[in-house]
């Protein structure tokens, strides 16, 4: 059946959505008339209004011309003429519209698995969204002579109650059919327990209405049980059996509405209506997010104590194998040196290769102890530093890549000093991961600039380079650890993800912030690091600034 459905074209598929919530408002309206108190009109609980709004946050506001047609189908018979008739249509499409909309906006999820959305479906789905159709009907009652002015806050009331009570019993019941995640499939005997559950609801609720005694509450445990049991797909059921045999009943006159008139059998109704409501769908909210949230703190936890399981390896493999390497390092740079003999002219070639990569193994080392000591206490120890300074210092560092590379790079530095408060070689790390990143993920001879200024109280940092550029969803995702572009213009980079992860945790450290400002790809990207600023003065032991040479170059000849 699914399947020949979604082979019909989109137009048939849409047109037959709005078929079938004609056809079940239109049903369901027939049945609710059926247990009218007012006028054959106004009912205690009117279930049409649950499948409107269901259909509305689950397939939009577009089928409100189905609910408008088969609004205006059943009133027509029924209403004062064909154009009150037309304006009742109008205010049960309206009343819906409008609550759903508002229950989007904030934030309503059809799992109902959050006390937020519980609130949300009463005060905003069945409380104030019902008011609208409550008022532009009774309006229309009124207006049209078919009741006396001095009933109309009655009927508005009985309106209002029964448009209410038809959201908050009928519309928890069809969203408890939505799909859920976390919900593990009813097995043969817990689906057994489940219709014995409500079996036993629907016989104790009509034990408790053919008596004056008034035990409506007997019925409660047995609700909250299916709460707790089953959640959503058992409470909203349990509620909805629960008010049906508690409407017959008022109807019918038996039990403790035997001897009420008109508004005390609404009272007494309704007010078991809503405690039923309450009692079921709200109860399997709170269930759902007691659960949720201690499963989240299971797994936060256990990803804790992942963390510094990790860590731990991390440091012990990074410091048991800097000895190893250290020793590779010291002959390599012996048998190159010729400190034990001059090594024949083939070898020259390959020790050159293995100087690179034992030092690119150092680094390595290097970023795997940083990033545990980052995870694990980090140091607040900061000095105020000048960061012309780091910029500097770390231009210098970069010049033998750059000339390797035959590139560019560019530093634009104001008169002033920029006093910072922060850890020098820290923030010169963070420059050179920045500046690397800017050498390396590039198709062409690498061009950077480095700037600085001043923003409210704040010094900027940018690096700007010409590298390949970095697409709008992988922005964030680069700040993660072992994380790497893949795009087939930069898989061919050596690196182990962990440069940027590295320089983020550096600038929180410092109560910096370090984001990807701009990237356009195939033209580049600029990494903005925001720093507060120390005291506008210039730092102990650093030289004033010189009133020239505020922009300095590095270019491969």
């Amino acid at each position: 059946m699914a399947e020949a459905f979604r082979r019909l074209p989109r137009p048939a598929r849409e047109l037959l959505k709005l078929a079938v919530v004609a056809l079940a408002y239109y049903i369901a309206a027939r049945l609710s008339l059926q247990l009218a108190l007012v006028r054959g009109q106004v009912t205690p609980v009117w279930p049409p209004t649950g499948i409107a709004l269901v259909s509305m946050l689950v397939l939009g506001p577009r089928v409100w011309p189905a609910v408008t047609v088969a609004a205006f189908a059943v009133n027509l018979p029924l209403g004062p003429n064909p154009l009150g008739a037309g304006v009742i249509a109008l205010g049960n499409t309206l009343a819906p519209l409008s609550a759903a909309y508002l229950m989007r906006a904030t934030g309503f999820r059809p799992e109902l698995d959050r006390l937020r959305d519980a609130a949300s479906i009463i005060i905003i789905g069945a409380l104030a969204g019902m008011a609208v159709s409550a008022s532009v009907g009774s309006l229309v009652l009124l207006l049209s002579g078919s009741v006396p002015a001095g009933n109309f806050a009655q009927t508005w009331a009985v309106w209002w109650t029964g448009d209410a009570m038809g959201v908050l019993l009928v519309a928890p019941f069809l969203l408890s059919f939505w799909p859920r995640a976390q919900a593990a499939p009813l097995t043969l005997r817990r689906s057994a327990e489940l219709v014995a559950l409500l079996v036993a609801v629907g016989i104790v609720t009509f034990i408790v209405f053919q008596n004056r005694l008034r035990l409506e509450y007997v019925v409660f445990p047995l609700i909250m049980l299916a709460a707790f049991r089953f959640r959503l797909r058992g409470a909203a059921p349990a509620a909805l059996i629960a008010s049906g045999v508690a409407v017959t009943a008022a109807v019918t006159g038996n039990g403790p509405f035997a001897t009420e008139n008109l508004l005390q059998k609404m009272i007494t109704l309704q007010v078991f209506n809503v405690f039923v409501a309450l009692t079921s769908f709200v109860l399997a909210s709170y269930v759902d997010t007691r659960e949720r949230q201690e499963r989240l703190s299971r797994l936060y936890l256990a990803s804790r104590l992942s963390n510094e399981v990790k860590n731990e390896f991390l440091g012990m493999a990074a410091h048991e194998l800097r000895g190893p390497l250290t020793v590779i390092a010291g002959y390599l740079s012996m048998l190159s040196g010729g400190a034990l003999g001059g090594p024949p002219a083939k070898w020259r070639e390959p020790l050159g290769v293995l100087s690179i990569k034992t030092a690119e193994l150092n680094q390595i080392m290097d970023d795997l102890l940083e990033v545990s000591r980052l995870e694990g206490e980090p140091s607040r120890v900061h000095d105020t530093i000048d960061l012309r300074t780091v910029i500097r210092e770390g231009v210098e560092r970069a010049r033998p890549r750059v000339a390797l590379a035959r590139g560019k790079i560019e530093v634009e530095l104001g008169p002033q000093a920029l006093p910072v408060l922060g850890d020098a070689s820290q923030m010169g790390r963070i420059l050179d991961n920045l500046i690397n990143n800017g050498l390396s993920y590039t198709s062409k001879a690498p061009h950077l600039l480095v700037t600085t200024s001043g923003e409210g109280g704040r010094v900027v940092l940018r690096v700007s380079d010409n590298g390949v550029g970095i697409a709008s969803g992988d922005r964030e995702r680069l700040f993660e650890p072992f994380r790497r572009g893949v795009s087939p213009a930069t898989e061919h980079v050596p690196g182990t993800g962990l440069g940027l992860y590295i320089a983020r945790k550096l600038a929180e450290e410092h109560g910096a912030t370090l984001v990807i400002e701009k990237s356009v790809i195939g033209e580049g990207s600029t990494f903005a690091l925001s720093i507060p600023a120390a005291a506008a003065s210039t730092p102990a032991g650093v030289p004033a600034p010189e009133s020239t040479g505020n922009r300095l170059g590095v270019q491969a000849e």
